[in-house]
C-alpha cells in the first residue's frame, strides 16, 4: 500500500482476491483506498474489474463468501483439535495404531532356544518381523545390562 500511495503503479493484479486481504472489511477498505488513488484492482480467478459499480458490488459479495469459507475452515480445525485433545492427544497429531505388545522373553526363547527365523517368530507372536527384531534387541540389551549390573555389585 505504501508503493500505491507513492504512485509507483496504476493497477493491482492478484491471482485470487481472498489472498489479498484477510477479511471483507480489509478488502473493501483496501479497494476504496486503491480507488481513491486511481489504481485499478484486477482478480485473475474471479475475472473481476473493480472500476464499475457492479464490479465493486460483486467484489464485496465474493469477499464476504471467502471470509465465510475461512471461518468455517477455522471452525472445523478447532473442533478437530478439541476432539483430538479429548481423545488422548494434546498436539492434534493422530493417535495412530497402538504399539504392539510382544513378550520379549518369549521372542528370545523362540530365537535362541528353538532357533526359529524372524518370520516364524512373527507368526507365532502375531506381529511383524520388524517388531520381533526390535523386541529381541531391546530384551537382550536389558538382559545384558542386568548381568553387567549384577557383576559390578558383587
Amino acid at each position: 500500500m505504501a508503493d500505491a500511495r507513492r504512485g509507483l503503479f496504476d493497477v493491482v493484479i492478484v491471482w485470487r482476491f481472498d489472498r489479498f486481504a484477510r477479511s471483507d472489511k480489509q478488502l473493501v477498505l483496501a479497494l476504496e483506498e486503491l480507488h481513491s488513488l486511481g489504481i485499478d484492482f484486477i482478480s485473475h480467478q474471479e475475472a473481476l474489474d473493480t472500476n464499475t459499480p457492479m464490479g465493486r458490488m460483486v467484489f464485496t459479495v465474493i469477499a464476504a463468501m471467502a471470509e465465510l469459507e475461512r471461518a468455517i475452515i477455522r471452525e472445523r480445525v478447532m473442533a478437530g483439535l478439541e476432539h483430538a485433545e479429548r481423545n488422548g492427544t494434546k498436539s492434534g497429531k493422530p493417535v495412530g495404531r497402538p504399539k504392539a505388545v510382544v513378550d520379549g522373553d518369549k521372542v528370545v526363547q523362540l530365537r535362541e532356544t528353538e532357533k526359529l527365523s524372524w518370520p516364524e517368530i512373527a507368526r507365532k507372536t502375531h506381529s511383524s518381523s520388524g517388531t520381533v527384531r526390535r523386541v529381541y534387541a531391546s530384551t537382550v540389551s536389558r538382559r545384558d545390562l542386568r548381568v553387567i549390573q549384577e557383576q559390578s555389585t558383587s
